[in-house]
């Protein structure tokens, strides 16, 4: 395997090449406008970069490498006038054609300026892609988050919830959505934590996927990041948000989810004290201080502010940066331990280094931050009388950190390549977790909580670094060849506890072995070929990718060993890596790939798409375990305390641990679309596309797995992640688009969707009961024992069987594998019959297993319809009349954005009759943006704007009281004829809806 994987490495590193991910092309035709004779050794030079191309033979140029965006593209000859086309828009992986028409000189013919217009279709589009530039961002001024901007384009699910075209979220599916940042895949909050105005270009694939892009179900989010450029240029913004009552209903000191237990009226409540334990956590000492136990707040007092800020532009000869800075002190919603929170602060950089026309090297640095409490804080439950700053766990320190290093280096005119290096970073640190859980402490009226201590903290650390490299050959015409890798490795490990009273303790680690904290190395290599094939009425992108993961660790993944007798606490399932022989496990996947487009003409094309793709596991799904107890750890040596190795010896394996399984295969989606873009009339594209997909093999965690003793019989269960899960997904996608001109633009976007899966808890066939056998081979290799011996350091050590027990067991062991193969074909618990034994592990492990067969039915968190709408209308500065030296209306722009969304399927079973699917009622937003700009002061210049969201005041909800009152009474709160509810009111009325109450905030904008 290690030759063939260097093999491949190798090949691709000297024979073929690759299209990156972050740059486009340009290409033409220059003639004699006279003539109409084509010009050979012609120039053409992009400005402001120090690209450019010479015209062959044919008169044709290519210009490779060209990053996203607007540029101006000038042709000269000698003999010929000079023409330059401005306005020449860039996008990533596709081509730019831009034609020019020389005319012959003569001394009065100056330099012809022309305004180049991208074609309104797309001729080389064979996916869904929809591409916002750094101009289509600042048409929706009002969205400052990632997130929010790709929530808007076409197949994105609106209400959040990272879908792309309904893809599921219900399995342990990994991921659904790959993000990519120039061309290195990150997090999704990585991402989405990149300022809007870093950006240079987002693309959503939202069908099939070219094969640069893998380890991603349903589709990509790309972004390139902003550059410096050869003029300084910045811009600062800041916003302004007003103290008030940011919920519906009451104040939550009045709300009706306390009934009478909130006593405003009564001096006595009022005034309760009580004595907090202090730093020593005893009563009864020095340092007890007693508090109020119904202290009231004005959480509706504070104020919000938003300050970001960037600048860019040239640092010496061939060197420019750009960096952008955003940070936020947003008022709470309720009351919680801080009333004015700091939003983490997020930091972007580029530094380009430019020292040729063949070289470009850029330095991309980002970096999150956020410090934030953990466990229980003051909220708008029983916990609204905590003091401010108190938390029951502690703190945690989180971090996000992404440096990437590209080398592009052209070779020759047709080829050039891209090489990056890595290094992504997320870090959890906790500080003060308490030693221990107190016991939960109540008023004298027992209704409200005290302050207590719980240990409940989540430390973790992953580290991502790796080599992307990217080769690129236009080896004719016709052929664009692509090829390339990523090497990643990664360093990873997670330790959670939870002790939710003074008896329950629950532990999930991920680590190498048994060392809490040390970090488990797995790694990936991603190798792909492509060839984009151009000719004049015929593109097509043939792609294939092959994906391997290493999953970086020793030991079996029986998931059912830890009920055994063998493995069955913490510190006895440390033996497992000493008595079980077993390889590194790895995963591989091939991905083929087709995409075509068919351009009918100049405004009407068509393209289809069918493409594999594969998704592994995330890693916790591969390594985590989990233990779990209700009793203190043993003393078992006696020695009155608990020793290091005596420490979880209590604490056995969880039952409904979702522990990885032996045969675990990477998931697969089969997509398939066909769509058409019509650039119908003037500026207006409209663009449908129908589109089918299949998830097979997704991860689900509710596949019960027994341990079958040959002593002891079955044992408790265990839950076990197994390819057992599936859905379908079909739908159209609809967009219709005006580009800016005559003072507005819009751009409409629909989705209908049906989405179905199994809607059980197991699902699919054979996949309701799992049962680990172990066979004669596993007894004799010294595997299996049922008693242990205590070491003077507490420690256990296994007994090992003599000959007679080995024996005996070994044959016990056989006829269970008998017993279970002659009872195959038979009916089993569940609706499908037993499965025969298969032996799944070379240590000499067999499963069988029995299944339940469950209908389709629609997904819950399916949208059956989505729309959105973005309107932008702007004037010119010198628009409408003059008011002295002032033009009112001109500098004005707005934005508008409109959505609406299907609410959720959910099942209803009438009191006669089969049970129904009804969908709940839609959700619906408007948000508003208005700005006025005014004239340069200097080379300053100055905006002023308004932001109002939820414009109308939609008290937009998916909430039920139950889904028979919806049903039965069309009301989502509780039924007309509840007692309660007549008496307090909605006890649900400050958290029911989606969005808050109408918010209006002011702001200043400086760009210069």
């Amino acid at each position: 395997m290690k030759r063939l994987i260097l093999g491949f490495i190798l090949l691709l590193l000297m024979g073929t090449s690759a299209l990156a991910t972050t740059a486009g092309k340009i290409t033409g035709v220059i003639t004699d406008a006279a003539t109409g004779e084509t010009l050979p050794g012609a120039n053409v030079t992009l400005e402001g970069t120090r690209k450019g191309a010479t015209t062959d033979a044919e008169g044709r140029y290519l210009i490779l490498a060209v990053d996203p965006g607007m540029y101006s593209l000038t042709a000269t000859m000698v003999g010929y006038g000079t023409e330059k086309k401005e306005a020449v828009q860039v996008i990533v992986d596709y081509t730019s054609t831009v034609n020019f028409a020389l005319k012959e000189a003569s001394l009065e013919l100056a330099e012809l300026i022309v305004v180049a217009e991208r074609p309104p279709v797309e001729p080389d589009k064979t996916t869904s892609k929809y591409v916002v530039s750094s101009a289509d961002i600042q048409a929706v001024p009002q969205v400052r988050s990632t997130s929010q901007l790709i929530a808007l384009q076409p197949g994105m699910a609106l209400d959040g919830t990272n879908r792309i075209r309904g893809s599921t979220t219900r399995a342990q599916t990994g991921t659904q959505v790959g993000y990519y940042i120039d061309g290195i895949e990150v997090d999704r909050s990585l991402l989405t934590g990149v300022n809007t105005t870093a950006i240079q270009e987002l693309s959503v694939l939202t069908g099939g996927m070219n094969a640069e892009f893998g380890n991603a179900g349903a589709g990509i989010v790309s972004l390139v990041t902003k550059e410096g450029r050869g003029n300084f240029s910045g811009r600062m913004e800041y916003k302004f948000t007003p103290a008030g009552k940011k919920h519906w209903g009451r104040d939550v000191y009045e709300s009706p989810n306390f009934e009478d237990n909130v006593q405003w009226d009564n001096p006595d409540w009022v005034n309760e004290t009580y004595m907090d334990p202090g730093p020593d956590r005893t009563l009864g000492t020095s340092d007890d201080v007693e508090r109020m136990a119904h202290e009231r707040v004005d959480y509706t007092d504070n104020l919000g502010h938003r300050l970001e800020g960037t600048l860019g532009g040239p640092l010496a000869r061939d060197f420019s940066f750009f960096a952008s800075l955003s940070y936020a002190r947003s008022p709470a919603r309720f009351p919680a331990a801080e009333q004015v929170s700091d939003d983490p602060p997020r930091m972007q950089a580029t530094l380009t280094y430019r020292p040729g026309a063949d070289i470009k090297v850029k330095a991309l640095g980002m970096y999150q931050r956020s410090d934030q409490f953990q466990g229980s804080t003051r909220n708008n439950a029983q916990n609204i009388f905590f003091p401010e700053d108190f938390s029951a766990s502690g703190t945690y320190k989180l971090s996000r950190q992404l440096q990437v290093l590209t080398l592009t280096h052209t070779l020759g005119k047709n080829t050039y390549y891209d090489l990056r290096f890595f290094y992504n970073k997320y870090d959890r640190n906790v500080f003060d977790v308490p030693d221990a859980t107190e016991a939960v402490r109540k008023d004298k009226a027992g209704f409200f909580n005290l302050p207590t201590l719980l240990r409940q903290y989540t430390e973790e650390e992953d580290t991502k670094y790796g080599i992307k490299y990217d080769f690129v050959s236009q080896v004719n015409r016709s052929h664009l060849i692509q090829t390339g890798l990523v090497l990643t490795q990664r360093a990873y490990h997670r330790t959670h506890e939870n002790f939710a009273n003074t008896k329950s303790r629950f532990l999930e680690f991920v680590a190498d072995g048994f060392e809490l904290g040390k970090n488990v190395k797995p790694w990936t290599l991603n190798l792909y070929v492509q060839d984009k094939i151009e000719y004049g009425g015929l593109v097509a992108n043939l792609g294939l990718r092959w994906d391997y993961y290493n999953f970086g660790r020793n030991g079996s993944m029986g998931e059912a060993l830890g009920k055994s007798p063998m493995y069955s606490t913490f510190t006895r399932a440390r033996y497992e890596m000493d008595h079980l022989d077993s390889s590194t496990p790895t995963m591989t996947a091939l991905s083929p790939r087709v995409g075509l487009s068919h351009p009918i003409t100049d405004r009407l094309a068509a393209h289809y798409f069918i493409g594999r793709s594969n998704i592994f596991p995330v890693l916790l799904e591969t390594h985590r375990r989990q233990f779990s107890s209700e009793a203190p750890d043993n003393d078992l040596n006696g020695n009155g305390m608990i020793d290091e190795t005596e420490k979880w010896n209590a604490m056995e394996v969880h039952t409904t641990a979702r522990q990885p399984s032996d045969g675990m295969e990477p998931q697969r989606t089969t997509s398939m679309e066909i769509g058409v873009d019509w650039n119908f009339v003037s500026d207006y594209t409209a663009s449908i596309t129908a589109h089918y997909r299949r998830d097979e093999g997704l991860y689900a965690s509710n596949n019960i797995s027994y341990w079958v003793d040959p002593l002891k019989g079955q044992s408790a269960q265990v839950n076990a992640i197994r390819n057992t899960y599936w859905q379908t997904a079909r739908g159209l996608e609809l967009s219709l688009k005006k580009t800016f001109s005559n003072n507005f633009q819009f751009n409409l976007s629909y989705n209908a969707e049906w989405v179905r899966d199994p809607g059980g808890i197991h699902y699919g066939k054979h996949s309701a009961n799992w049962y680990i056998l172990p066979d004669a081979d596993f007894i004799s290799a010294g595997h299996y024992w049922t008693d242990w011996e205590v070491q003077s350091d507490g420690s256990e050590r296994p007994v090992p069987l003599t000959s007679e027990q080995v024996a005996d067991i070994s044959a016990k062991a056989e006829a269970n594998i008998v017993s279970w193969t002659e009872q195959a074909g038979r009916p089993g618990p569940g609706a499908g019959p037993w499965q025969p034994p298969i032996k799944t592990n070379e240590n000499g492990i067999w499963t069988a297993s029995n299944g339940q067969v469950f209908s389709a039915e629609p997904t819950s968190g399916q949208r059956r319809n989505q729309l959105s709408l973005q309107l932008y209308y702007a004037t010119p500065m010198a628009y409408g009349p003059k008011m002295g030296a002032i033009n009112p209306f001109g500098g004005l722009r707005m934005s508008m954005i409109y959505r609406i969304f299907s609410g959720a399927p959910f099942e209803y079973v009438p009191p006669v009759g089969p049970r129904e699917f009804r969908t709940g009622t839609p959700v619906m937003k408007t948000d508003l943006y208005a700005a006025k700009d005014f004239r340069n002061i200097g080379n300053l210049r100055p905006t002023l704007f308004v932001e109002v969201s939820n414009l109308f005041n939609e008290k937009s909800t998916e909430s039920r009281n139950s889904d028979f009152t919806y049903v039965q009474y069309g009301q989502r709160l509780p039924p007309p004829d509840d007692t309660e509810y007549l008496l307090y009111g909605d006890p649900n009325e400050a958290t029911r809806y989606r969005y808050q109450p109408r918010e209006v905030e002011i702001g200043l904008e400086i760009q210069f």
